[in-house]
């Protein structure tokens, strides 16, 4: 459909920064007082000359395709990295939209080439429509709802109501609309999802609306959360959004897990029942961790848990309908460790045996990752055994207060003074456990109550490239007994890590020589703006520290 390959996320994969960057700084978008050539940043689109390169690369594109009418030409997979420069501001004023400039380019391209169509994103900062310029008939407008919450229809909480009303302003003025629509956790592939409810709802909105055009993403990666029946069901609701779901779902169940499917169903829509039933949001970068207290509580937890041994029960003999059931159940065991690893209290030898099976299990089904970052379920069971299990040593820290010298960023300044020393490592997911600050450097002191021998210091960080978490550049620490005097222990330099998997990093430093201290100090020097090569290029990223460990 798409002439080579051109889907989404094009502008550098027509224009690529690392070619034209040095020479053309004026082509990418201008913010913060300064041109942001980058692999993520967005192109200043009111540059004449911009757009006779780009127009000489598309018509290239399609000699070199022939039988191809359709190209996207949209903008990179960065936030907040539009241009801000005099002329495309002055656009944006006037359309009142950030979309404005877009549109006014892609409509140059589509009067260009009349025979060919357009597509381009309306996608985070360009999700709103413009006031004035029209798309023409043949710009594709790809309309995204990736920031909106899941555990109602689009209509029924606020962050759908705001793309609703995008929807709607798009529709007045185009009939050409391409919705993009977001069924899966991309920070846990392996979790619950429990939005099935919601589909039909969503699709009829789309299809009210003049869109002519879907694509769902929703957990394909196998091992996923119900992948095939949510397949089966999107593919049933594009070709009739009022098809009866209920009836669907049944269908599809007894075919797919046979006698297990009654068991299924039931775990399915008590589930979406205990959803409801909170006041918990869905999250497409959500942890279980977050639904501990209703959707995953301990009760629940027990009747799911009971619901899949009947569901295993029902088809022990049939050793294909058993992996089917089993690669499911690999969500609810994925989420029973997550929230073990948050507890203080917990079974340990249960646990064990727990991380053993779903170890054996998605080894044996080949399961091949977690999330949307490649992270290995298998390389997630041995990180398990070394950071969440307990460790033979006790901290001397544990349950110590910790003072920062420089406040944590927003809502996290409020978490308990305890919460980089009680003993619980966070996990994957930013939104639990974790401390961050956000482009600035820290300071922070732990207070050991009293003068202690101390062999070694470590604190952890996370790397989460897509949430705009960076390793520090710097972590020292240093030692007091009055709380006033600081001597050196270490100061560790980390290497800048490209990496879109998520990653954990001890920082860690070993006396050779016990010393004597009361007061623990870490200074972080961290990265504080996205580079070039990064989505938020020229932007503040987060470092996110959470358990100091003093031994």
């Amino acid at each position: 459909m798409f002439a080579a390959t051109y889907w989404v996320h094009t502008f550098d994969r027509l224009l690529p920064a690392s070619v034209y960057g040095k020479t053309h700084p004026e082509y990418y978008a201008y913010y913060n007082g300064k041109r942001h050539p980058g692999k993520a940043t967005q192109w200043c689109l009111t540059n004449p000359e911009l757009f006779e390169v780009v127009a000489q690369r598309i018509d290239s594109i399609f000699k070199a395709n022939p039988g191809k009418t359709m190209i996207s030409v949209s903008q990179n997979d960065g936030n907040f990295t539009h241009c801000r420069c005099e002329k495309c501001s002055a656009v944006e004023k006037y359309e009142g939209a950030i979309s404005g400039n877009f549109i006014h380019f892609l409509n140059k391209l589509a009067t260009r080439f009349p025979d060919k169509e357009f597509s381009t994103l309306a996608y985070i900062f360009t999700m709103n429509p413009p006031k004035h310029v029209k798309p023409l008939p043949n710009v594709n407008i790809m309309l995204c709802d990736i920031d909106c919450k899941r555990e109602v229809p689009l209509t029924d909480n606020v962050s759908g109501q705001e793309f609703v009303k995008a929807l709607e302003g798009w529709s007045a003025i185009t009939k050409n609309i391409f919705v993009w629509d977001y069924g899966i956790n991309f920070d846990n592939y392996l979790s619950p999802f429990p939005n099935f409810h919601v589909l039909q709802a969503n699709m009829q909105l789309f299809k009210k609306h003049n869109a002519t055009m879907h694509f769902s993403q929703i957990a394909g990666s196998k091992g996923g959360n119900f992948s095939e029946l949510r397949a089966y069901l999107v593919a049933k609701l594009l070709w009739n959004t009022n098809a009866d779901v209920d009836a669907l779902m049944h269908h599809f169940l007894a075919g797919y897990y046979g006698a297990a499917a009654p068991y299924l169903y039931r775990y399915i829509r008590t589930m979406e029942g205990a959803l409801l039933g909170s006041t918990t949001a869905l999250w497409i970068y959500d942890s279980p961790v977050t639904f501990k207290q209703d959707v995953l509580k301990p009760a629940l937890m027990k009747l799911y848990n009971q619901l899949f041994d009947a569901a295993e029960e029902a088809v022990k003999a049939d050793a294909v309908l058993l992996k089917r059931v089993r690669i499911q159940r690999l969500t609810l065991q994925y989420s029973a460790l997550e929230l073990a690893r948050t507890e203080s209290v917990k079974d340990i030898e249960q646990i064990k045996r727990d991380l053993d099976l779903f170890e054996q299990r998605v080894k044996e089904y080949d399961i091949p990752t977690l999330n949307e970052r490649s992270n290995s379920p298998v390389d997630y069971c041995s990180l398990y055994r070394e950071r969440f299990l307990p460790s033979k040593y006790k901290s001397i820290a544990l349950g110590k207060a910790v003072k920062y010298i420089t406040p944590p960023t927003g809502g996290y300044a409020n978490k308990p003074a305890t919460t980089l020393t009680d003993g619980l490592f966070g996990g994957s997911t930013f939104v639990e456990s974790w401390i961050g600050w956000e482009g600035i450097d820290a300071s922070m002191v732990i207070d050991l109550e009293t003068t202690q021998t101390i062999h070694s210091v470590t604190s952890d960080f996370l790397h989460q490239l897509g949430q705009w978490i960076l390793f520090p550049k710097e972590v020292t620490y240093s030692y007091s007994e009055d709380g006033i005097h600081y001597t050196l222990i270490e100061v560790h330099t980390l290497e800048e890590d490209r990496s879109v998997q998520v990653k954990f990093k001890g920082v860690r430093s070993t006396l050779a020589t016990p010393i004597k201290a009361r007061y623990i100090k870490i200074d972080v020097v961290a990265t504080k703006e996205c580079p070039t090569w990064h989505y938020g290029v020229g932007h503040p990223c987060w470092f996110f520290i959470d358990e100091v460990t003093v031994l």
